[in-house]
């Protein structure tokens, strides 16, 4: 029979000489309050200060996206991003026998464009969202973020679409000569004018009219409605000797005034947009111009003489950018980023063409025929990758996913990973090279 020992787990006294404890001496718990240094209330207070931490970052997140973090666009991801991802994927072949460059759109990894028979919408896999039919024989979109306004330029008829419906149709009484939407639902339309050389309407989300001004010394070329709907620059031409002068006018829906009325001499706007709450850009052939609102001047950007390839905007960063040829051919193309401010950011010097023209955030891209190049700020090429034949447009999503327009389909690239393939292709190839050589050698001797 055997004696119980009294006290072996009733206290355990620490061996200063033994560095490992075994279950064997030991009680479980007294082991695990051995090996953890940390109590308990400390590791509740470490979890919170994470917890706060995590918190405070996804805080800063929302706050930075506040614009895209609308219930509408929620709603959106969810319905058709992780619920509705059925598409085969890309590429997908167009709707449709031809879509205008300008015509194609990408807002959060959603595509849309129209071509001469149809509105199309696509989500991330290439499912198709929307498909409403055109009737115009020269369509022209205009976007923003989830809002979109097709018209028929010469036409008098237009529509205003979301990325899954279309959401009115309307009829104007002159035809229509350019026109711009706001991520609210206002958009605005140029016409002809009832006595007037052009007339421009702006229109709530409700499609009420909630402001109209008549120009009776411009026509209205290029127009551009704020981020809120709440006003508008409208840029005209008229004869002026012989020659061509443009008029530039800031208008608040509020007031029957322009804010603001400048001229520029000697030069065309081509397209105009807002970049940020109170500044637009417009690109003139020229030169192009910063309009901040109630500003007595404007800013001139010039291009100091070399021609202008391409252009593009990005209102999620403020900035605006120009791809100007050094050598007068379209190619060897200076990519200049500017602020909002018309204060020049990063100017790289390439080699290439820009067919098309895209920037996200710090990198830059542009097709030269067939093929996509990104460039990161310093200047370095980042991505190299062929986009297929028939490429005409291209639009990042990252630094390095891109979708590409062509001819007769909607493409879309992962560049890092296609740029990867092709190191590691030629470093394979270049191997083969070298192993088919050393073999000749030694056969040779």
């Amino acid at each position: 029979m055997f004696k119980k020992r009294k006290g072996r787990y009733a206290e355990t006294k620490p061996n200063k000489e033994r560095t490992v404890i075994s279950y064997e001496d030991m009680p479980l718990e007294d082991y695990e309050q051995e090996r953890t240094n940390i109590s308990p209330k400390a590791l509740k207070k470490i979890f919170i200060g994470a917890g706060i931490v995590v918190v405070a970052a996804l805080l800063v997140l929302a706050f930075v996206n506040r614009d895209k973090l609308s219930p509408e666009n929620i709603a959106m991801w969810w319905s058709y991003e992780v619920l509705g991802n059925g598409g085969k994927g890309y590429p997908v072949d167009l709707i449709g026998s031809e879509v205008k460059k300008n015509n194609f759109a990408v807002n959060q990894g959603r595509v849309a464009y129209a071509s001469d028979t149809s509105f199309v919408t696509l989500n991330s896999s290439g499912k198709e969202i929307a498909n409403v039919q055109l009737r115009y024989s020269k369509p022209v979109m205009k976007s923003s973020e989830n809002r979109f306004l097709v018209y028929g330029l010469g036409d008098t008829n237009y529509q205003i679409l979301t990325y899954d419906q279309e959401l009115y149709t309307g009829i104007t009484e002159g035809v229509i000569y350019t026109g711009d939407v706001a991520p609210n639902g206002y958009f605005c339309l140029v016409t002809e004018g009832n006595g007037f050389l052009s007339e421009l309407m702006v229109f709530n989300q409700d499609n009420n009219r909630v402001f109209k001004y008549s120009f009776s010394e411009y026509y209205i070329t290029s127009v551009a409605i704020n981020h809120d709907g709440s006003g508008c620059v409208a840029c005209g031409i008229t004869s002026d000797n012989g020659g061509m002068r443009t008029g530039v006018y800031v208008l608040d829906c509020s007031s029957e005034e322009p804010v603001s009325q400048y001229i520029i001499d000697d030069d065309t706007i081509l397209d105009s947009e807002y970049i940020s709450g109170s500044r637009a850009v417009l690109i003139g052939e020229h030169a192009s111009y910063v309009i901040r609102t109630g500003a007595e001047e404007y800013t001139t950007v010039s291009y100091e003489g070399k021609p202008l390839t391409n252009y593009c905007f990005n209102s999620a960063t403020r900035t605006f950018a120009l791809a100007l040829s050094q050598s007068g051919d379209g190619r060897s193309c200076s990519l200049i980023r500017y602020n909002d401010s018309g204060e020049k950011e990063t100017e790289i010097s390439t080699k290439f063409g820009a067919e098309s023209f895209s920037i996200y955030k710090g990198t830059m891209a542009v097709l030269d025929g067939n093929t996509v190049y990104t460039f990161s700020s310093e200047g370095n090429i980042t991505n190299t990758c062929d986009a297929g034949t028939g490429s005409t447009a291209v639009k990042l999503t990252s630094d390095s996913t891109a979708y590409v327009l062509s001819v007769n389909q909607m493409r879309y690239f992962d560049l890092a990973r296609v740029t990867a393939d092709l190191k590691r292709q030629q470093e394979e190839k270049e191997k083969a090279e070298q192993a088919q050589a050393q073999q000749e050698n030694e056969a040779s001797q």
